[in-house]
């Protein structure tokens, strides 16, 4: 275990490297996480916890003055020798975990952007190319390696510790520090997938066969396929439709996707059969940049989505010309197929409905000027409020929202429902009676 001044380089957002810890601790081992924890829990000291370090916003996996538990030298991947289980250190990325498995045509359930990390994005549920056939990312772990607020370090499985490792199904940072996570593994080869570009002109098309789509796949027609759609705004309005299409076998033009791969007119396709490795870095977004996101979930009702882009054609205005400017609308169907994995080994802690059929949706602003960060926030929450309020209003409204893409003033742990959080907060007494989680820690998601 090393320790050292303030180290800021590593974090995919601008945002939290302007965030300057006043030592970072690099553990290698979870002993070494061990000790920390007990130093810093005895010394009523403020620490953050880095993974990936690619949640956007300042203090979620930093933390100005205090101490920064850096995770990246935990990076380890290990196969099993009866290859069923993937054995991934806390400081992984998913573009590291797919290159080492994909010699040996394995793969478990993971992130679709490579630089990605393995923690945050499991800890927080983590929606997958692999979800209509397996669920989330959380939802592949058969278990979880934790150093405890007392600094006990656990393996919390179905059998051993099984509140815990329910809790650890999209609860966040508030129980431990998982230092490893060994997931299930399955056979898996190459895929056929790529991005198709669309005018905004097939706006309309594109938001009807989404709905289609979702319906479809929340029904099981091939579980095979998986398609993400995003709007993209500039400094001049609505830019273009990017159709993120993937089909986790490599067969070419499947019928389920053909309503994207399809349409026309087009700017670009690039779909082919390869690695999922290549895929993911393709997926990756640029770092370097301020952001700023938000979450929210509706109905699968195109309406809706059409009337919540007219909608962020207005909030955008304010903002379209600060330096750096650009915006994002990701939609991704969250349906009955995917949800019925999440109650495998005990269930994960989300709360979604398994028998309606929604959207997650992805608000993201990037900008490059730190003096625009006030504004920027202030546009987001109130533009979320607005979509609220329309989708209450048209009984369109699902309460979740998605930690991974959150702005940190939402409700995230209350979106999961009453008997979840409940649940969560007595899980977080039993095994963090001192509240080291919920008050040392500051960056995450808290029960309240």
């Amino acid at each position: 275990m090393s320790q050292q001044a303030g180290n800021t380089t590593g974090y995919w957002s601008n945002n939290e490297r302007d965030v300057t810890p006043a030592c970072r601790i690099t553990p290698n081992t979870p002993n070494d996480v061990s000790r920390a924890v007990t130093h810093l829990a005895r010394s009523k000291c403020s620490f953050a916890i880095r993974g990936g370090g690619h949640m956007f916003w300042a203090g979620a996996a930093n933390i100005q003055d205090g101490v920064t538990i850096d995770l990246s030298e935990m990076s380890r991947i290990k196969v099993s020798k009866d290859q069923k289980i993937v054995s991934v250190g806390a400081g992984a990325r998913w573009q590291d975990v797919y290159s080492k498995l994909e010699p040996m045509n394995l793969s478990v359930v993971g992130g679709r952007a490579g630089t990605v990390g393995v923690a945050g994005l499991t800890l927080g549920g983590g929606n997958s190319y692999f979800a209509p056939r397996y669920g989330l990312a959380c939802d592949g772990v058969a278990s979880f390696e934790v150093v405890l607020a007392d600094g006990r370090v656990v393996t919390a499985s179905p059998t051993h510790y099984p509140d815990l490792y329910k809790a650890l199904r999209g609860g966040g940072n508030n129980f431990g520090i998982v230092t490893k996570f060994n997931f299930r593994a399955f056979e898996q080869g190459k895929v056929w997938g790529g991005f198709v570009v669309h005018p905004p002109s097939t706006t309309a098309e594109n938001l009807d066969r989404l709905q289609i789509f979702n319906a479809m796949s929340g029904e099981g027609v091939d579980n095979y396929g998986t398609e993400n759609q995003i709007h993209t705004f500039n400094s001049s309005g609505r830019s273009v439709i990017l159709n993120i299409v993937i089909y986790t076998k490599p067969e070419t033009d499947p019928e389920i996707l053909r309503p994207f791969t399809g349409l026309q007119p087009q700017l670009s396709n690039d779909m082919r059969i390869t690695n999922l490795s290549d895929i993911v870095k393709e997926g990756t977004p640029p770092s370097g940049v301020r952001n700023c996101w938000a979450s929210f979930s509706f109905a699968n009702n195109a309406t809706i989505l059409a009337h919540v882009l007219s909608m962020a054609d207005e909030a955008f205005l304010p903002i379209r010309g600060i330096p750096g400017f650009s915006g994002i609308f990701s939609f991704q169907p969250m349906n009955r197929q995917i949800i019925s994995h999440m109650g495998a080994f005990g269930g994960n802690v989300l709360g979604l409905d398994p028998d309606r059929d929604t959207f997650w949706l992805n608000y993201a602003v990037a900008y490059t000027s730190p003096a625009d960060d006030s504004r920027v926030y202030a546009l987001t929450r109130a533009f979320f409020e607005q979509v609220e309020a329309y989708t209450r209003s048209q009984g369109q409204h699902i309460g979740f929202i998605y930690m991974n893409y959150a702005l940190p003033t939402q409700e995230v742990m209350a979106s999961y429902g009453e008997e979840s959080l409940g649940f969560l907060r007595g899980v977080s007494g039993k095994y963090d009676p001192e509240g080291v989680f919920r008050d040392l820690v500051k960056g995450g998601f808290k029960l309240g």
